[in-house]
């Protein structure tokens, strides 16, 4: 099989949505698997709310979002050079990233943290993350 020309993706692009993008989510995927008390101590203080082990199965299903997001970026990226299907997932995933910014502003806003003094380091990481994601997503939508 001929390799296909990728250089109507810029780049950038070609770089951060099959190599960067992915090892984030496994990353995180990892972190929801094997460390769900440390995982929910960044969305939720242990001071504010002790964990519940009960819970722990919506970790695991963020992960295996994280999972399934990490496999379509590394195969489909790699499969296909049209731009279209580049632009639709980046929309597709935009909407996820949306609405993980959107759920830590809720849960900062109920344990009454919205101030930037009271956010900590593992606050910044995960907004940081997923703002940057989100950013680099909605940029591939405009080129």
């Amino acid at each position: 099989m001929a390799s296909k020309d990728f250089t109507n993706i810029p780049v950038f692009y070609r770089f951060y949505f099959r190599w960067s993008d992915p090892a984030i989510c496994l990353w995180g995927a990892y972190m929801d698997f094997v460390t769900p008390a440390f995982v929910l101590n960044a969305f939720v203080p242990a001071l504010i709310a002790p964990r519940n082990p009960y819970f722990d199965f919506t970790l695991q299903q963020l992960g295996g979002a994280l999972l399934m997001l990490s496999f379509i970026d590394v195969v489909l990226l790699r499969y296909t050079n049209d731009i279209k299907i580049w632009k639709i997932l980046q929309v597709a995933v935009l909407i996820y990233d949306l609405s993980l910014l959107y759920s830590n502003y809720s849960s900062l806003s109920q344990q009454g943290r919205l101030n930037f003094g009271a956010l900590r380091w593992e606050d910044w990481g995960g907004i940081i993350i997923t703002a940057q994601a989100a950013v680099g997503k909605k940029r591939t939508k405009r080129s």
